[in-house]
């Protein structure tokens, strides 16, 4: 009995040992996986100090929005440094690519001065647009606005250097206010447009010389208040009429309609043109609004009659002039 009780006494201390021995074994192992994983994690990141090395600093740049990658100047190619790391710096910088992109860097940069960094253009830009803004918000005319610009190149020649690349004449304005500025805040009406659904268009003719034109006034609620914005289309005229362009970024116009046609049936046509190339929805028109005129608002045949006889839950709506 004894020999039996010695047995079993020795065979429960081994088995606890072995207990031990995996505990150990599965602690060790769960302690050192997160550890492995971080390590793994941080692997082919790129890192700042690459840059101050002599052989990258000419052509490598940081991409701050993604890490793992890198971006060279001379060949304009973005290249992955998630999985050779530094390596991946070595491997295009041998390359044949790179190799003629950079003796032609070399050569170029040599020859011909050195073009203002991406930064400064982008601050020129933004000065002259914000002018080109100020100046129709308030009605100045294009002419006034190379006045302004000589004023701030004088008055600032000495203490920056962004004034003295100011250029912002005439031809240059006109160009900003209807290529640059008109067709972002179209967009942005139209986005507010379309996410509101429905909407009501009053318009108005407006005569400038011999000229007839009809802007357009989209109305419509937001999750602030109610907004204007004006929206037209363009039938063959040219930007000339001064006084029409800086109403229409003044007051939110897109475009305007040149028509010297006055009938119920074309102005009803022009609206329709206005929805559809806009891509508004005409069943989410729930009025118009234009003056008391029997072409607007007669009974028999008018504007409102045609739109009437295609919308039956349209309704009257009231018009401010416009222009």
């Amino acid at each position: 009995m004894d020999d039996e009780s010695d047995d079993s006494i020795i065979t429960m201390s081994m088995i606890e040992k072995e207990q031990e021995t995996m505990s150990l074994t599965i602690t060790t192992e769960t302690a050192t996986t997160p550890v492995s994983r971080k390590l793994k994690e941080k692997k082919g990141i790129f890192k700042k100090d690459w840059l101050n090395i002599k052989e990258y600093s000419p052509w490598l740049q940081e991409i701050k929005n993604d890490p793992t990658k890198a971006r060279c100047k001379t060949c304009l190619r973005t290249f992955s440094v998630h999985y050779d790391g530094k390596t991946a710096l070595k491997k295009h910088m041998n390359s044949d690519l790179h190799k003629s992109c950079i003796k032609s860097f070399t050569n170029t940069s040599s020859i011909v001065l050195p073009a203002p960094c991406v930064s400064e253009i982008q601050k020129i830009s933004s000065i002259e647009g914000t002018f080109v803004y100020h100046g129709v918000k308030h009605g100045h005319s294009y002419t006034s606005q190379q006045c302004t610009i000589n004023l701030v190149k004088t008055l600032f020649e000495s203490s920056s250097t962004v004034a003295k690349s100011l250029s912002c004449a005439k031809t240059k304005s006109r160009a900003i206010a209807c290529n640059v500025l008109a067709p972002y805040f179209t967009r942005k009406i139209l986005d507010e447009v379309l996410e509101a659904r429905f909407y009501s268009i009053s318009f108005d003719a407006s005569n400038k010389g011999n000229t007839k034109t009809y802007p357009f006034v989209v109305q419509y609620f937001s999750d602030i208040d109610v907004k204007k914005g004006k929206y037209v289309l363009l039938f063959e005229i040219y930007f000339s009429f001064l006084s029409l362009i800086i109403t229409i970024l003044r007051l939110g116009l897109i475009d305007f309609i040149e028509d010297s046609r006055e009938t119920a049936l074309d102005i009803f046509n022009n609206i329709i043109k206005v929805i559809d190339n806009h891509q508004l929805n005409i069943h989410n028109l729930t009025s118009i609004g234009a003056d008391n005129a029997n072409v607007n608002f007669g009974e028999y045949h008018s504007v409102f009659k045609l739109f009437k006889d295609r919308l039956p839950h349209i309704f009257k709506g009231k018009s401010k002039y416009l222009l």
